[in-house]
């Protein structure tokens, strides 16, 4: 099965090299530079000795650089991968079988369909584990010196780092292998098990996912009512350059700020990931299942 599941899908194997490749060398050319700005911006210096309150104009104006500019190509790629390559991948796994007819051979063999199914799947699904993974490491080693002075809680970073990418791109994988069963033709179950990713995911990257259910309130004192403070504040009112601020109100002589800690990052991966699995397992589940039913 090895072998066979090799021969079948060596060209997205390629298609995943190739974009492992391009993402790495994008990466690492965007980290060194981003490095070296954040030496020659004297950051380091700054949150060692006043936790980044002493530069908040160089703290903005880093962020404001890196966010979007020269990352927006990256950041563009890396939201259109995981329902692309999902699509890609998972569409001909059933799909060109069913709509060249070849199923009839490869099910009668002495293995069984739904043994020859499992076994593609997990061959399949581990190597498009071991390319999220890669993606995610190299995408986290080269905004680590902008993870350390912005929000990692909402998208962009929130949908690369963690979790999430790989998730997502296993529930665009599964969709499309659903979909390729019951559409018996590869093109037509690209597309569709594409847009059909775009749902949750939209839902998650536009709404910010689970994102606002386990927030945070605190009170905090101030005089002459607070003037400088805003859920923009740099850094945030609460102190941790890593928090969300989502409100901001004043009481007299109090704030109280609603925040979403930084601290909380991977709890909310769990919750995202875990959703994006759900639908992936109940999209491979629903395939297996249906397998026999579909070519009988």
């Amino acid at each position: 099965m090895i072998w066979v599941t090799w021969r079948q899908h060596r060209t997205q194997a390629v298609i995943c090299a190739g974009l492992l490749g391009a993402i790495t060398i994008v990466a690492v050319a965007l980290g060194v530079w981003m490095r070296s700005t954040f030496s020659s911006d004297g950051l380091a210096g700054c949150l060692a000795s006043s936790g980044g309150a002493g530069c908040p104009a160089a703290i903005s104006s880093f962020t404001s650089e890196f966010n979007g500019g020269a990352m927006m190509p990256l950041i563009l790629a890396l939201f259109v991968i995981p329902g692309f390559l999902g699509a890609v991948v998972g569409a001909p796994l059933l799909g060109q079988e069913l709509e060249r007819g070849t199923w009839r051979l490869a099910w009668s063999q002495t293995v069984p369909r739904t043994r020859w199914l499992v076994s593609k799947l997990a061959l399949v699904t581990g190597g498009l584990v071991v390319f999220g993974v890669a993606v995610t490491l190299i995408t986290t080693w080269s905004r680590a010196p902008l993870d350390r002075v912005s929000i990692r809680l909402q998208p962009p970073p929130f949908n690369f780092e963690g979790l999430s990418l790989t998730c997502s791109l296993l529930c665009a994988f599964g969709l499309a292998v659903l979909a390729g069963l019951l559409l018996r033709n590869t093109i037509g179950a690209m597309v569709a098990g594409y847009f059909a990713w775009e749902v949750p995911f939209l839902v998650v990257t536009l709404l910010n996912g689970p994102l606002h259910i386990m927030t945070a309130t605190a009170r905090m004192p101030c005089q002459a009512g607070c003037p400088d403070a805003s859920t923009h504040s740099v850094p945030p009112v609460t102190g941790n350059l890593g928090d969300l601020v989502l409100d901001v109100t004043r009481s007299g002589n109090q704030m109280i700020v609603s925040y979403l800690p930084a601290s909380r990052f991977w709890t909310l991966q769990l919750i995202e990931g875990g959703l994006y699995l759900a639908i992936a397992v109940a999209a491979l589940g629903t395939a297996v299942w249906l397998l026999h039913r579909r070519t009988t």
